[in-house]
Formats: C-alpha cells, sequence, structure tokens
C-alpha cells in the first residue's frame, strides 16, 4: 500500500481537544474565549456566594444560572448548612477555568471563611444568550 492511499488516523479524543485548543490559541480565539469565561466564572461565583451567605436573593442569580443551580443555591442558603458557615461570609480568593470544549468549562475555585479555606466547584456553558452557571458544590 503506497503513502497516499493509507486511511489517516484521527487519534484520541484528547489529542484531538489538545490541537483544536493550539489552533484556537494560534488565533487569538483560545485566549479570548478563556478570558471571557474566566471573567464569567468570577463574577457568577461570587454572587452564588453572596446567595449561600444571605447576602443577596436568590432571584439575583437567575440571569447568570440554570434554574436547577438557583433552586440549590436557594436550598442551599435557606437550610443554612454551607461548609463553614459560622466562620463568617465567604470570600472568593482564586478561580481557575479549565475549557472542556468551545462552549462549555468546567470551573475549580477556592474561597475562605475566617481563617479556613474552602473550595467549590462549577460547570459553565455557553449558548446563545452568553454564559450560564449549569452546575455548582460547595465543598
Amino acid at each position: 500500500m503506497d503513502r497516499g492511499s493509507a486511511p489517516r488516523s484521527s487519534g484520541s479524543p484528547g489529542l484531538q481537544r489538545v490541537l483544536r485548543s493550539s489552533h484556537a490559541a494560534k488565533n487569538g480565539q483560545g485566549d479570548e474565549r478563556n478570558t471571557a469565561a474566566g471573567q464569567f466564572a468570577r463574577g457568577a461565583l461570587r454572587v452564588a456566594l453572596e446567595v449561600v451567605d444571605g447576602r443577596r436573593p436568590a432571584g439575583h442569580l437567575g440571569p447568570f444560572a440554570e434554574p436547577a443551580v438557583v433552586a440549590a443555591v436557594r436550598t442551599l442558603a435557606s437550610v443554612r448548612r454551607s461548609p463553614g458557615r459560622e466562620l463568617g461570609t465567604a470570600t472568593l480568593t482564586r478561580v481557575n477555568v479549565i475549557m472542556v470544549e468551545a462552549a462549555a468549562a468546567e470551573v475549580c475555585a477556592g474561597y475562605d471563611r475566617g481563617g479556613r479555606h474552602f473550595a467549590l466547584a462549577a460547570r459553565i456553558v455557553r449558548g446563545r444568550s452568553g454564559w450560564r452557571l449549569a452546575a455548582f458544590r460547595v465543598c
């Protein structure tokens, strides 16, 4: 079989993702998308933590999050059982955004309460109206 007729392997899904992200970075799209996702994530998580603390009504999270996330955060706030709540207000300290697809990212973040550090995880997705918080978990 000559080289010209050999079937081309598309590679593993992980390799394809790396190649797509490197191509997007060369075009400047990857950095812009990651920056927009990071800015959205920081704002949405800050609002979510304020709702969990009871410093803001759950309705304020509506423009940023899916209805299931708003309901879950509302429940966390109403039962007052978020980790370390007795230590004081939650302050977002760091946010890491990992693009997993062109329109989806996994988010891990840290927040402080008093002298302790806590973690949270989230997923954000981009739709027609922009980025939305699709999952939220405090630890």
